[in-house]
């Protein structure tokens, strides 16, 4: 019974570090890192949280369920390898209609950074995932890990307590990742490293 609830717990606080919110993350990462758009006003940084959510997260999810109505994916709370691949294709048209948009409404230079680094990291994954499954939420930590180092080190930004955060759950996430049995040991590990090395070089070239 216990172990019932303890997994049954994980299984929430796992869909909460869904990969999805990444970029939503990153955008909370960069306000809160001293860079200049910290000092915005907070409802101007209400509406590029909003913009950010919405188009890389609510949008996305709302499709998952829409592919499975129409019989293009067998499951979207356990999907199958191909059925992940759809999803990332899915997500991969989604994130650059996004930076479409958000290049169209002047988003400042290293948001838009943000958003074209995930759909970079969308289009690397995509083909590395024919041939070799991995994690996709380490992935997403991978890269918030990734970023974290990107401000620290290039761009001198004091991310020391949410770097220390980001380290944390991206050690959270592996182990539950692993403990509910959802991936194994070497699919964690490569989807931090493609995570990790794709959104640090990807910021890194960008900027």
């Amino acid at each position: 019974m216990k172990d019932f609830n303890l997994k049954t717990i994980l299984h929430y606080v796992n869909y909460c570090f869904h990969p999805l919110l990444m970029t939503s993350f990153a955008v909370f990462i960069l306000f809160n890192s001293g860079y200049y758009l910290s000092h915005l006003n907070p409802d101007i940084q209400k509406v590029i949280y909003s913009i950010f959510f919405i188009s890389t997260c609510v949008i996305p999810l709302l499709f998952i369920p829409i592919l499975y109505y129409f019989g293009i994916i067998s499951s979207f709370l356990n999907p199958i390898k191909s059925d992940k691949i759809i999803i990332l294709f899915t997500t991969l048209i989604i994130y650059s209609l996004s930076y479409y948009f958000m290049t169209r409404i002047s988003m400042p230079p290293i948001l838009i950074n943000v958003i074209l680094s995930a759909v970079i990291l969308n289009v690397i994954s995509l083909l590395i995932y024919f041939f070799k499954s991995f994690s996709l939420y380490t992935l997403g930590w991978g890269a918030m890990l990734g970023y974290i180092v990107f401000l620290a080190g290039i761009k001198a930004l004091t991310v020391l307590n949410i770097g220390i955060l980001v380290i944390f759950f991206t050690g959270l996430i592996g182990t539950i990742r692993l403990y509910l049995n959802r991936n194994k040991p070497k699919e964690v590990y490569l989807g931090y490293l493609i995570g990790f090395i794709v959104f640090y070089i990807s910021n890194l070239v960008l900027s």
